[in-house]
């Protein structure tokens, strides 16, 4: 996979973020709480808290600067918006790209969580994706590294 181009998935505590890294970069470790930043393969895995807490942007925003896409992580089982207003515009241009997670949960509400997100003005992509359902990360992963342009998967 092309590592030269740079990702940085954000999102609120328990939206699934470091799952989806783990699942994405090929990682069979045990998920444990994201404590600092995990980098590989051109991917960034950020802390919810991070995200979470306003002292804490100026993390988001430097990792954000280096990325060439930001991907914006919801568990599709909660119900509020947890995106900063402005937080993803602070470096335009950069592609965004949002992800539900946790599709196969028995809570899972998909339709709800990318309603939620339209509602607040996400305009983006949105993919639904489970680390349990292989397809639909590899659609996730074709459209992040460009596959799904060039026609390959």
């Amino acid at each position: 996979m092309d590592t030269s181009h740079r990702f940085v998935l954000l999102g609120a505590v328990e939206a699934g973020k470091t799952t989806l890294f783990n699942a994405l970069t090929g990682s069979r470790e045990t998920v444990l709480k994201t404590q600092a930043m995990n980098y590989e393969g051109g991917m960034v895995d950020t802390p919810g808290e991070f995200f979470s807490h306003p002292r804490l942007y100026h993390a988001l925003i430097t990792t954000a600067a280096e990325a060439d896409t930001l991907v914006y992580v919801h568990a599709c089982n909660d119900p509020e918006f947890r995106l900063p207003p402005g937080l993803l515009e602070i470096n335009a241009g950069k592609r965004v790209v949002g992800v539900i997670t946790k599709i196969d949960l028995p809570d899972a509400d998909p339709d709800g969580a990318e309603a939620l997100l339209r509602r607040h003005g996400f305009h983006e992509r949105i993919f639904r994706v489970s680390t349990y359902m292989p397809e639909t990360l590899a659609a996730f992963r074709n459209y992040l590294y460009g596959l799904e342009e060039q026609g390959k998967s």
